[in-house]
C-alpha cells in the first residue's frame, strides 16, 4: 500500500496535485480529445450498444472503483471480478466492468498504472497462464472507466493512453483510420473519450461522467450527453449515473452550491432532454409502433434511477426518497472509515431529478439506507470506530515520516543549543538537566523563542502549518481551535520527551563532550517519537469525536481489509437488481507457499431492486 505518510510521497504528490490543477484550468484535454472523436450517429456506432445482448435472459455487468494502491487488496478485488461466477453460482461474472474512478495510487503515470493496476489484473485474468476466458475479439468483457483525481494528476495523460486509446474513424469526416482498445487483464477498452453513454437492454443507459478535479463538466461532455438523451435513447430510458466522488457526502450544508452544483447539474440533465422533431429522429425509431415518441420539443421523459460513486473507500447506501445513492470505493485502496457518516440536509439552487423547477432554494436530505435496522455500511460504524484506535500506532507504522521529524527537531535542538551558548554560557543539555523538571521545561522555551528571531519563526510556521493542516472546511473557528489544540498538544509531547530524555541520558560516556552529543541526538529521537504518537492522537480524537480527518487519520494505517465491489442485474422483465460483495479479510499472495489463496467473499446487504 502507498506510503502517505513517507516525505518524497507527499511531495510528489503535492506537487502533482498543484500542476494538474493548473494545466487543467488552463489546458484541460477533454475539448481535446472530443475535438477528435466525433460524436457516431447512434451508439451501435460506437460499439457501446448492448441493448440486443441476452435479449430474453439476465443481463449482468459489474462496477469497481478505487484500485491501484496495494497489490494484495488490488489482485484480490481482480479476481473476484474475473470469477465464472459467485455466490454459488448465483452471481455470473458481468459482461461489462466499469472502473468508478482512481484506477491508480498515488500519482497517475505509466509506470504506476502498469506495476498497481495493470499487473493485477492481467495476472487475475490468467493465474498461472490459464485464461479465465478467450482472449479473442468478440469473446471478451469489455472494459470502461472514469477519471477520478489521482488519475487527474498527470493532466489525465496516461488515462487516455490507457482507456481511450480506442478511435473510431468516419468516413468523409475524419481523415483518421479506426483503432482497437486497449486489452487489460483479458477485457478490451471501447471509449474513446473520459466520459461515455452505455445502452444496456431493456432501455437501461449507464452515463460515466467526467468532473476533472474541481468537479467542472466542460462542455462538450455536456453536448454529448445531451446529444445522447436526445438522439441515442429511446423516450421513457432509465439512467444509471457513475461520477467521480459523491457530493452529496462532501457537500458544506452552509455552502452547498460550491461541491453540490455540477453534480446536481449531472443528475437532473437527462431530465432535461427534449424530443427532436420527426425529421431528426433515430432511423428506425421514427415510425416507433408503440407511439412512444412525445411531441416535439416536450420532455423525452427520462429517469434517473441509480448513482454510483467511489472515492470514499467504503461501502455506503444512500438514499434520498426512493433513489439510491451508492459510494462503493473498495476496489483495492486503503479503507475509509464509516463512523464518522451523518444525514446531509441543505438547500440546493436547483430540484431533485424528476422535479421541474428553475433556480431557486430547495431542500435536499440525503440518509443512509437502512435495512431491518441496520446501516447500508461496509465496514459498519462499531468496526469502523475500532479500526480508528489503530491511530495510537501511528509512529510504528509511519517510520519515514518520524525520520523527517527527527530532521527537523535536530533542527530544533541545534538551535537551542546556539542560543543556550549564547545566554547561558552553556550547553542546552547541561542548563535542562538543572532543577526539577517544570523548570526544565520553562527553561527549553525560555531560550527557545525569546533569544532568536529564527527559533521564534520556526515556532510560527509550526502553528500555521498544523491550523492550515486541521481538516475543517466547514468551520473557521473549528479549524483554529483543532489547529491550536493539535500544536500544543505537539508542543507539550516534544518540549517534555526531549527535556526528560536528557536528563535520563546524562553520564551514557565519560568524555563530557561526546556525552553530550549522545544524550542530544537521543533527545532528537525521543521528540520526533513523541511527536508521532501525539500526532495520532489528534488523528484518533479528530475522526472519533469531531468527526473530521477521515481520510488523513485511515490513510496512516493504509488497511487494506474490507473491500468490495457491485454485481448488477438487468433482467428479462427489464428490473435493475445490485448485488453489494465484500470481502472482510484480503489474503496475502506471496507467490511461494501460498498463491491464489481462496476468497472468503460475502453479500454486504441483502439484494437492492431498482424498479
Amino acid at each position: 500500500m502507498a506510503g502517505w505518510y513517507d516525505p518524497g510521497l507527499l511531495a510528489a504528490t503535492g506537487i502533482r496535485s498543484v500542476i494538474s490543477g493548473l494545466f487543467g484550468h488552463f489546458a484541460d484535454k477533454r475539448e481535446a480529445i472530443a475535438a477528435a472523436n466525433a460524436i457516431q450517429p447512434t451508439p451501435a456506432d460506437a460499439e457501446f450498444d448492448y441493448s440486443g445482448r441476452n435479449l430474453g435472459e439476465d443481463f449482468w455487468f459489474d462496477y469497481l472503483a478505487d484500485s491501484g494502491d496495494g497489490w494484495n487488496s488490488t489482485y484480490a478485488m481482480a479476481r473476484l471480478a474475473a470469477e465464472d461466477s459467485l455466490d454459488g453460482g448465483r452471481l455470473p461474472r458481468g459482461e461489462l466492468l466499469i472502473l468508478g474512478g482512481d484506477q491508480v495510487y498515488p500519482t497517475a503515470s505509466k509506470e504506476e498504472y502498469r506495476d498497481r493496476f495493470i499487473a493485477a489484473f492481467d495476472e487475475a485474468y490468467a493465474p498461472g497462464g490459464v485464461p479465465h476466458w478467450p482472449n479473442e475479439p468478440g469473446k471478451r468483457p469489455d472494459l470502461y472507466a472514469i477519471p477520478g483525481n489521482h488519475d487527474w494528476y498527470d493532466g489525465l495523460n496516461s488515462f487516455f493512453g490507457l482507456f481511450c486509446r480506442r478511435r473510431v474513424a468516419r468516413p468523409g469526416l475524419d481523415l483518421g483510420v479506426s483503432r482497437d482498445g486497449k486489452v487489460i487483464g483479458g477485457r478490451q477498452t471501447q471509449q474513446t473519450r473520459s466520459y461515455f453513454a452505455i445502452a444496456l437492454p431493456n432501455d437501461w443507459w449507464v452515463w460515466g461522467t467526467d468532473s476533472q478535479l474541481e468537479g467542472f463538466i466542460d462542455q462538450p461532455q455536456i453536448d454529448y450527453f445531451q446529444h445522447a438523451a436526445t438522439y441515442w435513447m429511446k423516450p421513457n430510458s432509465k439512467v444509471i449515473l457513475c461520477v467521480a466522488d459523491p457530493a452529496w457526502a462532501y457537500v458544506d450544508p452552509k455552502d452547498p452550491d460550491k461541491k453540490f452544483e455540477s453534480f446536481s447539474y449531472l443528475e437532473r440533465l437527462a431530465g432535461l432532454a427534449r424530443a427532436p422533431r420527426p425529421e431528426q429522429r433515430p432511423d428506425g425509431w421514427a415510425t416507433d409502433p408503440a407511439g412512444r415518441w412525445p411531441e416535439p420539443d416536450t420532455p423525452m421523459g427520462h429517469q434517473l434511477k441509480l448513482v454510483l460513486t467511489g472515492d470514499s473507500h467504503h461501502y455506503c447506501r444512500w438514499h434520498e426518497d426512493e433513489l439510491n445513492y451508492i459510494v462503493c470505493g473498495g476496489g483495492g485502496a486503503f479503507l475509509h472509515p464509516t463512523h464518522h457518516l451523518r444525514t446531509k440536509t441543505f438547500n440546493s439552487r436547483f430540484p431533485k431529478p424528476g422535479v421541474d423547477g428553475r433556480a431557486g432554494d430547495y431542500p435536499r436530505k440525503f440518509e443512509i439506507a437502512e435495512t431491518a435496522g441496520k446501516k447500508a455500511l461496509f465496514p459498519d460504524s462499531a468496526t469502523s470506530w475500532r479500526l480508528s484506535w489503530g491511530n495510537l500506532g501511528f509512529a510504528a507504522m509511519n517510520t519515514s515520516f518520524v525520520l523527517l521529524l527527527f530532521c527537523v527537531y535536530g533542527l530544533f535542538n541545534w538551535i537551542l543549543d546556539f542560543n543556550a551558548g549564547i545566554a547561558l554560557g552553556e550547553t542546552f543539555a547541561t542548563a535542562l538537566r538543572v532543577g526539577s523538571l517544570g523548570d526544565a521545561a520553562w527553561l527549553y522555551w525560555t531560550v527557545l523563542v525569546p533569544t532568536s528571531p529564527w527559533s521564534a519563526l520556526l515556532v510560527i510556521i509550526s502553528l500555521i502549518a498544523y491550523t492550515r493542516f486541521a481538516d475543517s472546511p466547514y468551520s473557521k473557528g473549528l479549524g483554529l481551535a483543532m489547529g491550536v489544540g493539535h500544536a500544543l498538544l505537539q508542543a507539550a509531547a516534544v518540549t517534555l520527551s526531549t527535556v526528560a530524555v536528557l536528563r535520563l541520558t546524562h553520564g551514557l560516556i565519560a568524555d563530557p563532550r561526546l556525552d553530550s552529543i549522545l544524550s542530544v541526538a537521543l533527545a532528537t529521537a525521543g521528540a520526533a517519537i513523541a511527536s508521532a504518537i501525539a500526532f495520532g492522537l489528534y488523528l484518533l480524537f479528530c475522526i472519533g469525536f469531531l468527526g473530521r480527518h477521515p481520510n488523513e487519520g485511515f490513510s496512516s494505517m493504509r488497511i487494506e481489509n474490507y473491500k468490495s465491489f457491485l454485481r448488477l442485474r438487468i433482467d428479462k422483465n427489464g428490473a435493475l437488481t445490485v448485488f453489494p460483495i465484500g470481502l472482510r479479510k484480503v489474503p496475502r499472495d506471496n507467490g511461494e507457499t501460498l498463491k491464489n489463496p481462496p476468497l472468503d467473499e460475502h453479500m454486504i446487504e441483502p439484494p437492492i431492486g431498482v424498479a
